[in-house]
């Protein structure tokens, strides 16, 4: 989204969320009932897998990656570890249209650090400016699937993850548990998972909240 909201813990502390990476890799698309890889062969892009059903299981799509995104800004960053720009973005991850049931995929080390995702926010408290990162680490495997038995993707459109951060702090007593020493500061900096008290596990519960809250959705263009 152009303008982000502001992520909030469950007690009203509010952090803006400005910078969001994850590096992405064995994605795989699950196709919808029916489809083959028959159905997909002649139209896979380059670097597109496809594997066949088998024991009444579907038909599965595979990319491989890495990819790098910029969640912030909704741009693939970089493939295997080059640099794309935005004319090869969306070529990198080209799909067929169709039908899809649900996607999964593993969090690979992004370049600059050992995490598979960071999220980087802000918050202006005591005239003065605080961080928290938000990580999940590398080889953690996600999955989500499609609410809508029809998700269809059209020709010229795409289909898209999204995570739900106004999820990823709501049921946390961020402000508590600051009142009461039990979150602390680091150069300006707050560790959920060096949180005490009633916030204990606090960084846990968060990655939890990431796992269990995103989805798919199609968008035509």
């Amino acid at each position: 989204q152009p303008t982000l909201p502001d992520i909030v813990s469950s007690d009203g502390l509010s952090f803006h969320l400005d910078q969001a990476y994850a590096s992405l890799a064995d994605i795989r698309l699950t196709l919808g009932t029916g489809r083959t890889c028959a159905d997909v062969k002649d139209s896979l892009a380059s670097g597109v897998g496809c594997e066949d059903a088998a024991d009444g299981e579907r038909s599965v799509l595979s990319l491989a990656g890495p990819f790098v995104f910029d969640l912030v800004h909704g741009t693939l960053v970089s493939v295997n570890g080059k640099q794309v720009s935005e004319d090869e973005d969306e070529d990198a991850l080209e799909i067929p249209p169709g039908i899809y049931a649900s996607i999964r995929f593993r969090f690979d080390t992004l370049v600059s650090g050992g995490e598979g995702f960071r999220a980087r926010t802000r918050l202006f408290k005591d005239s003065k400016e605080w961080s928290m990162e938000l990580t999940v680490p590398a080889g953690e495997t996600l999955g989500f699937e499609s609410t809508n038995p029809m998700l269809a993707v059209k020709e010229g459109g795409s289909l898209q993850v999204t995570f739900r951060q106004e999820k990823w702090i709501k049921d946390l007593p961020l402000a508590s548990c600051y009142q009461q020493g039990d979150l602390t500061l680091a150069d300006s900096v707050l560790s959920l998972d060096a949180a005490r008290g009633e916030c204990q596990g606090a960084g846990d519960r968060m990655r939890t909240n990431l796992r269990t809250h995103g989805g798919m959705s199609a968008r035509s263009f």
